[in-house]
Formats: structure tokens, C-alpha cells, sequence
């Protein structure tokens, strides 16, 4: 037991050390992106290039889902011991997405093309050839991490997630030395920059297609194989994740902006999508612990261990929170000065608007780890509806709001569809592991109780590691 304990530390550990290091970048390029293309396309070209990529990102519908459930399935065979199993979902999945999902991406970038999107849109400073080859880029870069996610899968079943971590790290500092040389030194424009984005993704997909090639025997394409009885299998586990993704990321996060810039303009929504990076620290924190919890949850989805998945589900929220807080905290002190050298004075900071975003943030926390758990095990396909149908509804209530309080209105409709979506997941996990509502959201609190177990388990893999 105690042996099982110390390799579940190691591999957390080195995931999360992966995770730290993938995190801080993801940040440092969040944070120093902001100012540089404000700067040289001002804030109305900046907030146009955000919702012009908002509404890109709907192209990611043409996966169905498939990259998450797929190696969602080879993970929980790999825990199970079962390499055939594995095997096939890697072939299958590979070969799904590059006969079936290749061509959907050509045909969609096809028919968004002859949209008129830069006068739908408003887009004064970007043209429609320029639209064109965003969306182009978009659909290069949303089939290439596809196939990366397939590859990242492999890793992730034989153990090996935390180098990869590494390895998008190290490429994301390329794109972003890439972006800022194209648009300071060249005076880029918006298609510059998607291009770039575009040739770091290649990059990125070739890097980790030679090493799960080595770390993961089974992972290796073979373009005659179709397997559509094992596809058959995956479809309600991938309209599930796609049907969530579209209500949290498509709805909520993206069609938000969307909605912004059709009814305020480019410049409210680069307001609203600066002070949302600026929770997103919660987010990259967050997702340092929980992507190595999703690889460990499915590994004990395969085992059929339920008391382990509990443990890690409340254990990953009980961090989660003082992530939150910590955050928070830093948010409150430094907001000002982070924001008026942040954007170079262009946008002020409020503590209004910042406490409804640290609300909606807050509104979204207690149920993200339980939501996870269900996207690493294949379990999204009733709840996602009924997240679906409440992302409707908060970007409809954000969007009356937004009449009547600005900016303000659509986080408040933001904050609405967070508490329901919370709800939603925490009753589903509760079902799952046969436990009561009450007494999970219970357990939630218990924030002692996990620091305990946490600490003799870390304690205990010490006490392995000297006696070896």
C-alpha cells in the first residue's frame, strides 16, 4: 500500500512540477502578450483580434470531443493493464481524425470564409483577406493539437505526462519570442500573428509524436485501420465532453465575447477579456494540479477504485480554494499598479468589476475538480446537456443584463451559470461514487482532514525514498 501511495506522490510531483512550469509560461504569456499588442494595434484592435479568435475557436466542434474521451479510454485501458485495448483507441482515434475530422476542418474554414464576418463583426482593422487567413491558421492549429492531444494521451497512459508538460512550455516561449519579434520588429498585423501560432503548433505536435513513439510501445499509427465498432463505442462519451466544452468554452467564456463586441465594440471586449485573464491565475494554478488528478483519476477509473477517486476529487478542491484565495489576496493589493502598468494606463482597474470576476471565479471552483473527474472518466454525456442549456441561459441573461449595467451585466449572467454548472457536476459525482449530496459538499470543507492525509502520505513516500 504504501508503495502504491509513494509512486502516486512521484507521479504527481513530476506532473505537477510539469504542470508548474507549463503554468508560469501560459501566464508570462498571457501577461506580457496584453501590453505588446495593445500597444501596436491599440485597444479597439486588440479586443477585434479577441472576438475574431472567440468566434475561430468554435471550429474545435469538429473534433467531437474526441481527443478527451479517446484518451480518456487509454488511460483507463492502460490502468486496467489492457495494451490491446489501448492500442486500438490510439489507431482508431488517429485515423478518425485525420480521415474524418481533416476534412470537416477544411470544409467549415471553407464556408466561415465566405461570411462576411469583417462587416458582421465590425472588424475595422481587419480586413476580410486577413479574416480569412485567421481562420485558416485557426482550423492548421485546432487539427495539429488534435493529433497532439492523441500523442499526449499515449504519454499520459504509460506514466510519462511530465515531461510533456516541459515540452509545451518550452515551445509556447517560441511562440511568444515568435509573436512579439513579428509585431514589434515587423509591425505585424493580426494574420502575422496567427501565423505564427500556427508554425509553434506544428512544432509542438512533431516533438511529442517522436517521444510518445518511445514511451509508449502500443502508440503506433496504422492508416489501414478503421475500427468503426470501437468509434461506436466513443460516441456518447465524445458528445458529451463536445456539448460541455461548447456550453463552458464555446457559450460562456467565448460567445460572451461575441455577444460583447456585436452589442459595445471591440474596446468592452478587451476590457472584459483583461480583467478575465487576470482570474485566469486561478485557472493556470488550478490546472498545474488538476491535469496530473485527471491522469490519475482514469488510471483509477480502470482499477475500479472509487475510494481513491474520492480522496483525490476533495483533496484537489481543498487546493483548489487556497489557490483561489491566495490569488485573490494579490489581486486585492496589487490590482491597481499590476493594471496601470499591465496595459500602459488604457485600462483602469475597478474593484466593483474585479469583485464580480473573483465571484464568478469563486462560483466556478467548487465544482471543477468534480467536473474533471467526469471529463477524465467519460461520464459528461447526461450532464453535459444540462450544462448546455444553463450556458444558454447566462449568456441570454448577460446579454439583457448588459443593457442595463454594461460589462457588469455579463459577468452577473456569468456568475448565474457558474453556481448552476457547479451544482450540476457535484450532484452528478455524488451519484457516481454513491454518495450523498451533503456529505460530499461536507467533505469539501473538511479542508484539515486532506492537509493531514496529505501530509503523512508525502511523509510516508519520504520514509520509502531514504530507506531505499
Amino acid at each position: 500500500m504504501l508503495a502504491r501511495h509513494s509512486g502516486l506522490v512521484r507521479r504527481l510531483t513530476v506532473g505537477m512540477s510539469g504542470q508548474a512550469f507549463l503554468r508560469l509560461v501560459l501566464a508570462a504569456y498571457t501577461v506580457l502578450l496584453v501590453p505588446l499588442l495593445i500597444r501596436y494595434w491599440g485597444v479597439e484592435g486588440y479586443g477585434q483580434w479577441i472576438a475574431l479568435t472567440a468566434l475561430a475557436s468554435y471550429l474545435g466542434l469538429s473534433n467531437f470531443g474526441l481527443v478527451t474521451s479517446s484518451a480518456n479510454e487509454m488511460i483507463i485501458a492502460s490502468g486496467a493493464n489492457d495494451g490491446d485495448r489501448a492500442r486500438r483507441a490510439f489507431q482508431a482515434s488517429v485515423n478518425l481524425a485525420i480521415y474524418v475530422v481533416l476534412p470537416l476542418i477544411v470544409v467549415l474554414v471553407f464556408t466561415l470564409s465566405k461570411v462576411p464576418l469583417s462587416r458582421e463583426l465590425r472588424l475595422s482593422q481587419i480586413k476580410s483577406n486577413a479574416v480569412v487567413e485567421i481562420i485558416a491558421c485557426s482550423g492548421a492549429v485546432l487539427w495539429f493539437q488534435t493529433l497532439k492531444g492523441l500523442m499526449l494521451a499515449a504519454l499520459y497512459a504509460a506514466g510519462s505526462y511530465g515531461f510533456a508538460y516541459y515540452i509545451q512550455g518550452i515551445v509556447k516561449v517560441g511562440e511568444l519570442l515568435g509573436v512579439a519579434v513579428v509585431v514589434a520588429a515587423f509591425h505585424g498585423s493580426q494574420a502575422s500573428a496567427a501565423v505564427v501560432i500556427a508554425i509553434a503548433a506544428l512544432i509542438e505536435l512533431l516533438i511529442i509524436a517522436v517521444y510518445a513513439r518511445r514511451a509508449a510501445h502500443w502508440a503506433r499509427m496504422d492508416l489501414r485501420v478503421v475500427e468503426w465498432s470501437w468509434i461506436s463505442t466513443q460516441g456518447r462519451p465524445a458528445i458529451g465532453f463536445m456539448i460541455m466544452n461548447f456550453a463552458t468554452q464555446g457559450l460562456m467564456a467565448q460567445g460572451a465575447r461575441v455577444v460583447l463586441e456585436a452589442l459595445m465594440g471591440g474596446a468592452a471586449v478587451a476590457v472584459y477579456a483583461i480583467y478575465g485573464t487576470a482570474m485566469r491565475f486561478v485557472d493556470q494554478l488550478l490546472l498545474m494540479l488538476v491535469f496530473p488528478l485527471e491522469v490519475e483519476i482514469a488510471n483509477y477509473a480502470g482499477k475500479a477504485d472509487l475510494n481513491r477517486i474520492e480522496r483525490l476529487i476533495i483533496i484537489g478542491t481543498h487546493i483548489s480554494w487556497l489557490l483561489y484565495l491566495m490569488v485573490c489576496g494579490g489581486l486585492l493589493l496589487f490590482g491597481p499598479l499590476v493594471f496601470r502598468i499591465w496595459t500602459e494606463g488604457h485600462v483602469q482597474f475597478s474593484y466593483s468589476l474585479m469583485g464580480l470576476y473573483m465571484i464568478m471565479s469563486a462560483a466556478n471552483l467548487e465544482g471543477r475538480v468534480s467536473l474533471h473527474a467526469l471529463i477524465s472518466t467519460n461520464r459528461l454525456f447526461g450532464p453535459s446537456f444540462r450544462m448546455l442549456a444553463v450556458a444558454i441561459l447566462a449568456v441570454g441573461l448577460g446579454a439583457g443584463l448588459t443593457h442595463l449595467f454594461g460589462i457588469s451585466g455579463m459577468v452577473l449572467g456569468g456568475i448565474c451559470g457558474e453556481l448552476a454548472n457547479s451544482s450540476i457536476v457535484v450532484v452528478a459525482v455524488a451519484a457516481w461514487l454513491e454518495k450523498p449530496v451533503g456529505r460530499l459538499l461536507h467533505d469539501f470543507l473538511d479542508l484539515k482532514g486532506s492537509l493531514r492525509e496529505l501530509y503523512a502520505r508525502t511523509a510516508g513516500a519520504v520514509r520509502t525514498g531514504r530507506s531505499r
